[in-house]
C-alpha cells in the first residue's frame, strides 16, 4: 500500500490545506517547546534529566544520584540513558566543547518525538486497512484518534517526555501481532519494558495465549537490553548494583513496602504529581481537601486499586479472548495498555497519549461493522468527550477535575466502548482464528 503522504497528486484542496495547517501547527508548537525548555530562567520539562544522566553514563557517575538543574532524578532502567549519550549535557563548569548545545538537543528530541507519533499512527492505520473487514477512511482513521489524544500528545511533547517513543514501541508490537510475527512482537515489547518497566504488564496477553514465540522474543530482548548492553557499558558488577539501587529507591517505595523516601516529594507521593491512577483518584476522592490530604494512600486504598485493576484486566482478557480480525486485536491490545497506565502507581496526564491504539481500533471497528453493527456517531461522541476531558484538567482553577480523575474516567469510558465493541464483534464473527494464523496475510503485508 502506498503511504498516504506519497499520493499528494490525488489529494483535494481541503486535504492539502489540512496538511499545511498540521505542519504549521507542529512548527509553531515546536517553537513554544524550544522557548519553554531552553530559554527561560528555569528550564521546564524532563529532557534535562535525561541528557544529564547520559552525561553520567559518559563520565562514570552514578546515574541514579545525578540530578538536573531542577534537582530531579532519573527513574528508568539504564538502557535509555546509554542510547542518549550522543545528546549528553555536562553540568556547569565542565568542558562542553564536544557536546551538542542544549537548544539544539531540545529541537532534535522534539523532531524525534513527532516522527515517533507519525510513524506509530501510520503503522497502526496501515495494518488496520490491510486486515479483513471492509473499507476504512484513511483520513478518519489517522486524524480522529490523534485529535482525541491531542492534549496528552501536546503535553508529552512540551515536557520532553518519552511517551511517544513508548507509543512507537507498543505500536510495533501491535502491528507484529496482527501480521503473525510473534517473535518480533516480543522484541518490541522487550524494548518497551527496557524503556519503562510498566509495559511488563502486557506480558499477561501472550501468557494467556501461551504464545511461546512472543515470550521467547521478549526474553531475548530483555537479556539484551537489561543485561548485555548495560554490562558492556558499565560492567556486570555495576549493572547489578544499578538495578539494586533502582529497586531500593523507586520500585519498592512505589509499590508500598519500600521505606526509601528520596523520591517521595519528586514522584512517589500521591500529592507530588498529577497522577491519574486508580490509587491516586481513590485517595483524592476520599481526601477532597488538598491542604489536608495525606501524602501516602491507606492500605485499603492500595487494595482497592489492585482489586479494581485486576477485575478490569480479567474482564478485558476474557471478552477479548478470541482473535477475530484486525480491529478486535488492536482493541484488546489498546485496552490492556490503558489498564497498564491506570494500574501504575504513578500515571501522569501525558501518559494518556498511549490511548491512541485503543481509539484507532475502536474507530476501525465501527467503520468496518456490518449493517446491524453501527455506531459511528456514538464512537465519535466518545472520542470528543475523551479529548475534552484531557484538556480540562490542565486549565487554571480546575485542579478539582484533575484531582478527581476526570481524565481517568474519560479513558475508562473509552475502555468500556472498546469492550462493548469486542463483545458485539464476538457475536457477529463467532469463529476465532487459529492461534498460529496471522490476521493479515503475508501478501497483504
Amino acid at each position: 500500500m502506498i503511504p498516504i503522504w506519497l499520493s499528494l497528486s490525488k489529494w483535494n484542496r481541503w486535504q492539502r490545506c489540512g496538511l499545511a495547517l498540521g505542519i504549521a501547527t507542529v512548527v509553531v508548537f515546536g517553537i513554544l517547546v524550544e522557548v519553554r525548555s531552553a530559554y527561560l530562567k528555569r528550564r521546564m520539562g524532563d529532557l534535562g534529566v535525561f541528557v544529564r544522566t547520559a552525561w553520567a553514563v559518559r563520565s562514570g557517575e552514578d546515574i541514579y544520584t545525578v540530578t538536573d538543574p531542577n534537582g530531579f532524578h532519573y527513574h528508568y532502567p539504564p538502557l535509555f540513558a546509554i542510547f542518549l549519550v550522543p545528546l549528553a549535557e555536562p553540568p556547569p563548569g565542565v568542558d562542553s566543547s564536544w557536546t551538542i548545545p542544549y537548544p539544539i538537543t531540545v529541537a532534535i528530541w522534539y523532531v524525534l518525538n513527532v516522527l515517533c507519533l507519525a510513524i506509530s499512527v501510520h503503522w497502526l492505520a496501515s495494518a488496520l486497512e490491510e486486515s479483513p473487514g471492509g473499507r476504512v477512511s484513511p483520513w478518519a482513521l489517522r486524524l480522529l484518534p490523534v485529535l482525541a489524544c491531542l492534549p496528552p500528545i501536546g503535553h508529552t511533547l512540551m515536557r520532553g517526555q518519552v511517551s511517544l517513543l513508548l507509543l512507537l514501541l507498543l505500536s510495533g508490537m501491535a502491528v507484529a501481532l496482527l501480521r503473525g510475527r510473534r517473535g518480533r512482537a516480543g522484541l518490541w515489547l522487550a524494548g518497551a519494558i527496557c524503556l519503562k518497566v510498566i509495559p511488563a504488564f502486557l506480558l499477561l496477553d501472550p501468557l494467556r495465549r501461551r504464545d511461546g514465540r512472543c515470550l521467547t522474543g521478549c526474553a531475548l530482548g530483555l537479556v539484551l537490553g537489561l543485561a548485555a548492553i548495560p554490562a558492556a557499558v558499565f560492567g556486570p558488577a555495576r549493572t547489578w548494583a544499578y538495578f539494586q539501587e533502582w529497586t531500593h529507591v523507586l520500585l519498592w517505595p512505589a509499590l508500598g513496602p519500600g521505606t526509601d523516601q528520596s523520591r517521595a516529594k519528586e514522584l512517589i507521593d500521591v500529592t507530588a504529581t498529577d497522577s491519574q491512577s486508580f490509587q491516586a483518584v481513590l485517595h483524592n476522592t476520599i481526601h477532597s481537601d488538598p491542604t489536608t490530604r495525606p501524602r501516602q494512600p491507606s492500605t485499603a486504598v492500595r487494595c482497592a486499586h489492585w482489586l479494581v485493576g485486576g477485575f478490569l484486566t480479567l474482564a478485558t482478557l476474557w471478552i477479548g479472548r478470541r482473535q477475530q480480525d484486525g480491529p478486535a486485536v488492536i482493541i484488546r491490545f489498546g485496552a490492556l495498555v490503558v489498564l497498564m497506565l491506570l494500574l501504575s502507581p504513578v500515571c501522569h496526564l501525558h501518559y494518556f497519549c498511549l490511548s491512541l491504539p485503543l481509539a484507532m481500533g475502536a474507530l476501525a471497528a465501527v467503520w468496518n461493522g456490518p449493517p446491524r453493527f453501527s455506531g459511528r456517531v456514538g464512537m465519535l461522541i466518545v472520542l470528543v468527550l475523551h479529548g475534552i476531558a484531557q484538556v480540562l484538567p490542565h486549565l487554571p482553577r480546575l485542579q478539582v477535575l484533575r484531582d478527581g480523575g476526570l481524565a481517568t474516567y474519560a479513558t475508562l469510558l473509552l475502555w468500556l466502548s472498546g469492550m462493548i465493541l469486542l463483545w458485539k464483534r464476538g457475536r457477529c464473527y463467532p469463529l476465532a482464528l487459529p492461534r498460529e494464523q496471522p490476521v493479515i496475510s503475508e501478501a497483504a503485508a
